[in-house]
């Protein structure tokens, strides 16, 4: 028998239209697209993508597809790895706050590799299925019991999100979408161990989620069969590996509230759980006038979870020896933010992390775990306290990052943060076909065949 949720599932896929909708949902899907773009093109300069990029290339095959910054068409399934592992590459990508989810970085590429294989995917068709799949992989991460920052499994179950977005995209019947669903169980990939070392594939496992979707998806097209219990079966994901699943949260409000309204989009090129360090140092900072010379020590206080991923061990994380490493840390960020008043792609040039001045300020900031600060989001909440010479002290508290749904990125404000990353494209992108690439998006649903958004990208 087939297990009602995965039948749900499919059912839900196949019917959902752009008309259901909100504008939030569709004004979230529109952002997200962009900053996954951005984060494409800055990420394809950034370490290891090389490497990925030309043992792609030395494999060859059928043009179907742009790799994003390289100019060149390779099978849409590897050009869709190569994007998703470009998406994640440099902690750019959209998240959101109360889970350790990125619902867009597999997703956006995948589909984007699907429009040229498949062309006439129109705008609403791309903005629907974008939408599915982020709400899908929200969804299971609110359904898992323990999340990913306490198993370190880092969310197993993001496969299923980039190939439900594509079932949709394929205008797959019910059946059809269960079924690439239960061939993508089978692309299921996802370690945490890769974070707290600082490794590269922590990227990588982006791109083989992408192209595992689309390769599920293609084969259902085919006729080639998946598990159809998926999710309950005796052996199906949730069975299997996540022990007494909230399923409330997989049909409550099914087709009718999509959670890609609770994005958020990242104004700092690292961690988000650095986000709120930066955001509350940085506005104390100038809020007080406090010069980053005269900072005695800055005590940050997380919660026990945020203090393992970003706050320690505190000699690493003062001293990052790799970019994943000054990505993952409060005190890094944090003293490069305030010393060159941002944290963004420029503050990732391996030199700066011997700069003196940003390594005596880091060794300065001291982050300490608290259970209280615990909340119903997995950032939780942060509390400083700067101590400055001439015995100042200024303490504060935050509770959301700027970029969080309640304090949003406005689209403008994303289509800046997309300019930031154009100059870090691999080969240099006109910023005129940038801005007009901006202006594109922001009224996707015109758009009659997605793929003309690739054109802005050679």
């Amino acid at each position: 028998m087939i297990d009602n949720i995965s039948h749900m599932i499919g059912e839900h896929i196949s019917k959902v239209r752009f008309e259901d909708l909100s504008p939030e949902t569709v004004a979230s899907a529109k952002r997200s697209t962009l900053d996954t773009i951005g984060a494409m093109m800055a990420g394809s300069s950034a370490p290891g993508i090389d490497m990925i990029v030309n043992l792609a290339k030395g494999w060859g095959g059928t043009e179907e597809a742009l790799v994003a910054g390289f100019g060149i068409r390779l099978p849409a399934p590897i050009a869709a790895w190569c994007n998703g592992s470009m998406a994640r590459a440099l902690e750019i990508d959209d998240i959101v706050d109360f889970l350790p989810v990125h619902p867009s970085a597999s997703t956006v590429p995948a589909l984007l590799a699907l429009a040229e294989l498949k062309k006439g995917l129109s705008g609403q068709d791309y903005l629907t299925a974008l939408a599915i799949g982020q709400d899908l992989i929200i969804r299971m991460g609110l359904t898992v019991r323990n999340n990913a920052m306490q198993t370190g499994r880092n969310n197993l179950f993001k496969i299923f999100g980039p190939t439900a977005a594509l079932s949709k995209a394929m205008g797959f019947s019910p059946e059809e979408a269960q079924n690439a669903l239960g061939i993508s169980f089978s692309h299921a990939v996802g370690d945490g161990q890769c974070a707290l070392d600082g490794a590269l594939s922590l990227r990588l496992q982006q791109g083989i989620v992408s192209q595992g979707a689309l390769l599920s998806v293609l084969l259902t097209a085919q006729g080639f069969t998946g598990a159809k219990n998926f999710l309950m079966g005796k052996w199906g994901y949730l069975k299997s590996w996540e022990p007494d699943p909230k399923l409330e949260f997989l049909t409550s409000g099914l087709g009718k509230e999509f959670y890609g309204e609770k994005i958020s989009i990242k104004p700092f090129s690292s961690c988000r759980a650095t986000h709120p360090s930066i955001d509350l140092i940085t506005t104390l900072s100038k809020q007080h006038n406090i010069d980053a010379a005269s900072i005695r020590k800055i005590i940050v206080r997380t919660s026990p979870e945020i203090h393992n991923l970003v706050g320690s061990p505190h000699e690493l994380k003062a001293n990052p020896d790799s970019v994943p490493t000054a990505q993952f840390s409060i005190q890094y960020t944090v003293a490069a933010a305030l010393i060159r008043g941002d944290m963004f792609l420029k503050e990732l040039d391996p030199s700066l992390f011997k700069d003196e001045e940003i390594r005596n300020l880091a060794s300065r900031i001291h982050v300490e775990p608290d259970q209280e600060l615990r909340s119903d989001s997995v950032l939780g909440h942060t509390e400083v306290m700067i101590q400055c010479e001439n015995d100042v002290t200024v303490q504060g508290k935050i509770e959301f990052p700027i970029g969080s749904p309640e304090r949003p990125m406005s689209y403008r404000d994303c289509a800046e943060k997309f300019m930031k990353c154009v100059p870090y494209t691999f080969n240099p992108v006109d910023s005129g076909h940038a801005e007009e690439l901006i202006d594109r998006i922001e009224t996707l649903e015109e758009i009659h065949d997605v793929s003309e958004l690739l054109n802005y990208l050679l």
